[in-house]
């Protein structure tokens, strides 16, 4: 469909605007405001400059309203990223993590490597670690002069009986 020879019904434009009147979010409003500018036979290039986005979101928005209906305006077609590991491994995954309190990343990522054959980077590791409620905490040495291997043994006998 051809965007500058299309007319919108009277119809059209009444959901348009009832659409644009119930919209809370500014940037889903600003799609309506659009459609409702091209409808009043107002140029592409100043709904562009009025709005704020290019000639080709506009065009694009138009294409989604035509194809898909209004109501594919009226949400954000955003689909969350699928992690690789399944919510079970990841809580496999979780539970070592905390049994055996590796020092690196690097540590993690070889277990998941090993277990379930997928390659996660860095990041990402430090990120799914966040997610699940483990934070990295970098060793700090503390100043001073430790006790002797002997006075560690008598301190753990003493402390045993």
């Amino acid at each position: 469909m051809d965007l500058l020879n299309y007319t919108f019904s009277d119809e059209e434009i009444k959901r348009l605007h009832k659409y644009r009147d119930n919209q809370p979010d500014a940037r889903l409003n600003s799609r309506f405001i659009a459609l409702l500018m091209l409808a009043n036979g107002i140029d592409l290039k100043d709904i562009s400059s009025i709005i704020g986005k290019s000639i080709k979101t506009i065009e694009n928005w138009f294409r989604q309203y035509h194809t898909r209906g209004i109501d594919s305006l009226n949400a954000f077609q955003y689909k969350p990223k699928k992690t690789f590991l399944e919510k079970d491994e990841i809580e496999t995954v979780v539970k070592w993590v905390k049994k055996t309190n590796p020092g690196k990343t690097k540590e993690i990522r070889q277990y998941i490597k090993q277990q379930f054959s997928v390659t996660y980077t860095a990041e990402a590791v430090r990120k799914l670690m966040k997610k699940n409620g483990i934070k990295f905490l970098k060793p700090k040495v503390i100043p001073g002069n430790p006790p002797s291997e002997e006075d560690q043994k008598k301190l753990s006998k003493n402390m045993m009986k």
